[in-house]
């Protein structure tokens, strides 16, 4: 059945359909990450950083980079006086599971590269800001931190790394992904400083308890 453009939303908003999904359907990647994070009642400054690794994401067609996207969001959110978390660990998506890392800031999840993955050589969802899908405002269908095999291979290496090392060596950047955080903040940072500062970072391992 066709909804009409007055008719109220499928998704269960109690907005007209016009105001809601049709309006999204039509909204950029970046147009959506910034209503999700003004939704969520952050500031816009968090946006310009999310928006601004989308970006970059996709103009260095960064498929399967979750962990030095989030090793770089990390340090950028924390530059900017948030309080940002670092985990890693495994997501059941599609059926399938897989390592990966992504961020999480009050609690709720941070998930940029989730739409650049290398899961089936397609995306496993849109982008999740603040907990919730952009385009379709709902939590993520897929699982976080599930109670699977446990992290292996590369996932493994990164994990095991001092978070200065990783961040060094990344091979995309003059200046590692150091020169990513400067991206994601559009300005210059102090980057021995930064060295300084974040040198004694850890991954969090999320692991959730099986059912």
């Amino acid at each position: 059945m066709k909804i009409g453009r007055n008719d109220t939303c499928p998704c269960g908003s109690g907005k007209k359909y016009k105001h809601c999904c049709l309006l999204k359907e039509s909204m950029s990647t970046g147009d959506l990450i910034r209503a999700a994070v003004q939704n969520a009642g952050y500031k816009e400054d968090i946006a310009n950083v999310l928006c601004n690794l989308s970006e970059y994401m996709k103009r260095k067609q960064w498929w399967g980079a979750c962990h030095a996207s989030c090793s770089a969001l990390y340090v950028a959110l924390s530059e900017l006086g948030y309080s940002p978390k670092l985990c890693i660990g495994e997501m059941l998506g599609q059926g399938l599971y897989f390592d990966h890392s992504w961020i999480e800031l009050d609690g709720q999840i941070l998930d940029i590269a989730i739409s650049m993955t290398l899961l089936g050589g397609a995306p496993v969802s849109e982008p999740i800001v603040f907990g919730k899908n952009i385009r379709s405002g709902k939590e993520p269908v897929i699982k976080y931190g599930v109670p699977g095999r446990g992290i292996e291979g590369e996932t493994l290496v990164v994990n095991s790394l001092p978070f200065t090392d990783y961040m060094d060596g990344f091979p995309d950047e003059k200046n590692g992904l150091w020169g990513v955080v400067q991206e994601l903040l559009g300005r210059k940072v102090d980057i021995p400083d930064l060295r300084e500062k974040y040198k004694n970072v850890e991954r969090v391992i999320v692991r959730e308890e099986a059912e």
